[in-house]
């Protein structure tokens, strides 16, 4: 099927369904259209979204595929989060679609597509995990917590849980980029003028990456605390949490992180760069499928989506009138 056609054809399905699809089988040539961990079905990973996070090796992922939950631990605050730990020894976090948490779940898996679209390697890898209801609440069985959590608040659809699976990332540490010095420092620094130490201008290029990422996702929780990771050992910044993205409609809360687009003078060149080559075929295109024949993301969220691109690059458009294109075109 010819690209455009299918994303057209994405695009309808979505626009017209107003309730959740039926659980279908697909087959491995179905599952390379995404990104998908599917318990009945082998995994194929499409060449565009394959790579992982630095702390995520690649070659890695494939397992999660068929991996058997072992055990359930819950770890959310606000939110239905699970440690799983697989019957082969890996383990992940994974969010379900829950009573609480609807299909925020979608979000994490979108923000990973996205992220390699515009070819950044700050959100971990996610993929879309179906499990049978059976197998996944005999794994949580074990843990009293999680098995009341499980029974509460655990969606079921046709006897399968759908959820965003996160491969588990050991001893994750977090950047204090929240603290209010900490903020007040980097914010400073991306204005501008300012002056960007020689040891911080890594850092802060990633940080205003993270503000247009964030912008762009119709994320509105970044700021509620370790929402930010970092791998010490490359010194990248790990955006972690992003089910409060690509929200229909997005709420009030989202309007500080608009605001600090605003406030932000110093941008990456390459990521401006990217935000201008892809239009809203590419973006739908990316986004891709929750399950073969069912679009990860509604038309009208992808819409929103484009819409916020086109909102961001306004913004720099604008502060490039104004500043210079070397002065807000300041990171590589």
């Amino acid at each position: 099927m010819p690209r455009a056609l299918f994303v057209a054809v994405c695009t309808l399905l979505a626009a017209c369904r107003t309730t959740d699809p039926a659980p279908t089988d697909a087959s491995p040539a179905d599952a390379a259209l995404s990104f998908v961990f599917a318990d009945a079905d082998p995994l194929a990973l499409p060449t565009a979204t394959a790579s992982a996070a630095p702390l995520v090796p690649e070659s890695r992922l494939a397992a999660y595929a068929r991996a058997a939950p072992r055990a359930l631990k819950s770890i959310g605050h606000t939110s239905v989060v699970f440690r799983v730990d697989f019957a082969d020894g890996s383990r992940a976090a994974y969010k379900p679609e829950s009573k609480r948490g609807h299909k925020r779940y979608r979000g994490e898996v979108a923000a990973f597509r996205l992220a390699k679209l515009l070819g950044l390697p700050n959100v971990p890898a996610a993929g879309v995990r179906v499990f049978p209801r059976a197998a996944l609440r005999t794994a949580a069985s074990a843990n009293a917590k999680a098995l009341s959590l499980f029974d509460d608040e655990v969606v079921d659809r046709g006897g399968r849980v759908y959820g965003s699976l996160v491969p588990w990332i050991d001893k994750l540490e977090f950047e204090p980029v929240e603290s209010p010095t900490e903020r007040t420092r980097w914010e400073k620094e991306l204005q501008n003028g300012a002056d960007v130490p020689a040891d911080r201008r890594a850092l802060d290029a990633q940080l205003s990456t993270l503000v247009v990422f964030d912008a762009l996702t119709g994320n509105w929780d970044r700021w509620s605390g370790a929402n930010v990771g970092i791998d010490r050992a490359t010194g990248t910044l790990l955006f972690v949490d992003n089910d409060a993205a690509f929200f229909d409609p997005i709420p009030p809360a989202f309007k500080p992180q608009m605001a600090l687009l605003h406030r932000v003078d110093r941008f990456s060149r390459s990521l401006v760069a990217r935000l201008r080559a892809i239009d809203a075929l590419e973006l739908a295109d990316a986004f891709g499928d929750e399950e073969p024949g069912s679009p990860l993301l509604p038309a009208r969220v992808v819409a929103a989506c484009e819409e916020r691109r086109k909102q961001i690059l306004t913004v720099v458009d604008g502060k490039i009138g104004q500043l210079g294109d070397a002065a807000v075109l300041f990171f590589p």
